[in-house]
């Protein structure tokens, strides 16, 4: 089959390389443990990892992690080479014990390194769920690692409460959208930063009030918007300097939830404890396997609740074929995209 795989580090539309390579098989998953890495041989501390399907592919979903792990920035290293794309939709074609009953049937899934989502036939992990019949595949490749990122930074870690003022970050992003689609149904004043007048409207066609960088200085437009009283919450997927300088705003006993690294991972000022500030981070990884499940399933009923209710959707603004997946991340890496870009296989 081919794959979108990648070599070495670099730009990813100029390191995403067109490999021929065999299928995935269950025997190629033999002595193979889970590390936030991704698969890795076990060792010492890791197991064998038995919680996962085969995947003849239909649609994936390209996201930030693609971007970085390319250019080396994500914050672990992952072993080269490997097939790109972090989640996808796909018919299960073979699955662990604990996943039989999946055979045959469509799903939506994590794919981890080296077994990306951009490939034929991929291998799904743990976070995974059957998609409905009023689910179309694209809309399922652009739910899952929104969805529940969001709702782990949102209300797991960031414990947002109706009536607080809440600044997202890359707030037309396919992670930011999922955040502010959360804080509006949790009764917030949401204002949504994004660059550009049609990351603007986005936004505010999800309850938003959208702050546009590219009009001005971010700080002073929140300010002025929250008539000088500051914010009560920072989610924040992107970081980097404008996330720091955003970060004055917060009121006593406010929060930063880091949640992302789309600016840079750059280091904290130390003082912000004199200011009764709560830095606070949000990853899906480094649970235990239990505890990985618990949250998947809590996650995906309340998830369930809000898309029935009418207060969550998957956010897909393009839709591209599997040749044109070196243009598309591209436009991804340079902020051109909003919401989630899908790819056909």
């Amino acid at each position: 089959m081919q794959a979108w795989r990648v070599h070495r580090h670099g730009e990813p539309g100029e390191v995403f390389q067109l490999d021929e390579i065999p299928e995935p098989t269950p025997a190629d998953l033999e002595g193979l443990g889970m590390h936030m890495s991704g698969w890795v041989p076990v060792q010492p501390g890791i197991t064998p990892f038995d919680d996962w399907v085969i995947m003849q592919m239909s649609v994936a979903a390209l996201a930030l992690p693609d971007v970085t792990i390319a250019r080396g920035t994500y914050p672990v290293p992952v072993a080269m080479p490997y097939v790109s794309g972090q989640e996808g939709v796909g018919v299960v074609t073979a699955a662990s014990p604990k996943r039989a009953e999946l055979v045959g049937t469509r799903v939506a899934a994590v794919c981890i390194q080296p077994f990306g989502s951009l490939a034929p036939v991929s291998v799904g992990i743990s976070t995974m769920f059957e998609v409905p019949d009023s689910m179309s595949d694209e809309d399922a490749a652009a739910f899952m690692i929104p969805a529940h990122t969001a709702w782990h930074a949102v209300h797991r870690r960031g414990k947002i409460q109706s009536g607080e003022t809440v600044v997202v970050m890359g707030a037309a992003g396919g992670l930011g959208a999922a955040i502010v689609q959360l804080c509006v149904a949790a009764g917030c004043d949401v204002l949504a930063v994004v660059g550009g007048s049609e990351k603007a409207a986005v936004v505010e066609g999800l309850g938003a009030r959208a702050v546009d960088h590219s009009t001005g200085d971010v700080v002073e437009v929140i300010r002025t918007a929250t008539d000088g009283r500051g914010v009560d919450v920072i989610v924040d997927p992107v970081q980097g300097e404008v996330g720091a300088r955003v970060r004055d705003l917060l009121v006593p006993d406010g929060r930063h939830v880091l949640c992302g690294h789309a600016g840079g991972l750059i280091a904290h000022d130390p003082h912000f404890y004199v200011r009764n500030h709560t830095l606070v981070g949000a990853t899906l990884g480094g649970y235990p396997r239990p505890e990985m499940s618990r949250i998947h399933a809590e996650t995906q009923r309340e998830i369930d609740w809000l898309m029935a209710d009418g207060q969550y959707r998957p956010l897909v603004s393009r839709v591209v074929d599997f040749a044109d997946v070196p243009a598309a991340i591209t436009d991804l890496a340079e902020r051109r995209t909003w919401g989630r870009v899908v790819v056909r296989l």
